[in-house]
């Protein structure tokens, strides 16, 4: 499949179902993860925000394929600037720094730099602007990450207890679940 057929079958989504087929059939083609990065950064938001929702559905269902592309993802999340496709990428980033991911994802992890991710789950997290399931993901990314940067469990925990004051109820019941792990470790 060439970039301009994805971008016309991205464009025509309008159910998950598309999206799942579409995610197989391109693994099945062995297609580029990068060239679906790329499309999240299409001129044309609609296009973007799908091209989103199908690079997280090749990545959940299919992460030992694209391991080797994983460290683009990661290069590109600090460009992401529509708002409805960082809920995607904020998911992924949870996804990927988690333990249930497999052996080989896990293993690819550990030899990409996250420092910029990290910062920008923290920007992500303290943004009252940011969506709410972006700041809980993000704060889950940190809390994923936690162990490979030892500062940040000192610091996502004082975010959190400043946080935890305005939070809505969605973010409240995830803030207070990471803090009570990381008031565990202490």
């Amino acid at each position: 499949m060439t970039q301009m057929q994805l971008i016309q079958h991205i464009a025509a989504f309008d159910k998950d179902i598309k999206v799942a087929k579409l995610s197989s059939q391109l693994n099945r083609e062995n297609f580029s993860l990068k060239n679906v990065v790329d499309l999240t950064f299409y001129h044309d938001k609609q296009v973007a925000l799908n091209a989103a929702r199908l690079l997280e559905t090749m990545l959940l269902k299919y992460p030992e394929n694209y391991c080797d592309e994983i460290e683009y993802l990661v290069m590109r999340v600090n460009d992401v600037k529509c708002e409805s496709c960082k809920r995607y990428y904020a998911k992924i980033i949870t996804y990927i720094t988690s333990p249930e991911v497999t052996r080989d994802v896990r293993n690819k992890i550990k030899e990409i730099n996250f420092e910029g991710v990290v910062e920008l789950c923290f920007d992500w997290l303290i943004d009252p602007k940011m969506l709410v399931r972006v700041r809980s993901s993000a704060c889950e990314s940190l809390f994923n990450l936690r162990h490979r940067y030892p500062w940040v469990a000192e610091e996502l925990s004082n975010q959190l207890e400043h946080l935890m004051r305005d939070a809505t109820p969605f973010l409240l019941a995830k803030g207070n679940l990471i803090l009570s792990y990381l008031h565990c470790e202490d």
